[in-house]
């Protein structure tokens, strides 16, 4: 610290701007908080009959919900059940043909057995390798089905 720094802290003396001031702070009359924009509600008592009401509300919500989920289920398997069936009777379609063991090779299911796909089902293959057929389905959203041996 400098001379001139610590002579003004032991003598006491502050700058002018941090003098206390001698003033007594204004009495103004205090305002009452201001009033809220958005007044609240009461508290009411629920009825019974309203707890009723909002009770069955939320399980009719609930069982839609699971109904719904449940639907979907169903019809996820109804479609991958009809693609495994159609993919067994392209197997039993190539087996008829008694494929050689000696030979290996691809063709389409619908070259297999004529007809058009099943719902859903987007590309069929037939593999035959050494007398063992395989069949592999191509299904909407990135599904596969493997059938065969």
């Amino acid at each position: 610290m400098s001379k001139r720094s610590r002579s003004k802290k032991q003598s006491g003396k502050q700058p002018s701007s941090r003098q206390p001031s001698n003033r007594q702070p204004s009495k103004q009359p205090s305002k009452p908080p201001a009033t809220p924009a958005v007044k609240t509600a009461e508290l009411r008592d629920i009825t019974p009959a309203e707890r009723g009401r909002a009770a069955r509300s939320f399980y009719w919500i609930l069982g839609a919900f699971v109904l719904g989920i449940g639907v979907i289920v169903a019809t996820l398997a109804v479609q991958s059940k009809a693609a495994r069936d159609y993919g067994q009777r392209v197997v039993q379609a190539v087996q008829a043909t008694k494929p050689s063991e000696n030979a290996s090779y691809g063709l389409k299911c619908v070259t297999a057995l004529p007809g058009a796909l099943p719902r859903g089902i987007l590309d069929c293959d037939v593999t035959v390798d050494r007398g063992k057929v395989g069949v592999v389905l191509q299904a909407e959203g990135d599904k596969q089905y493997r059938l065969g041996e």
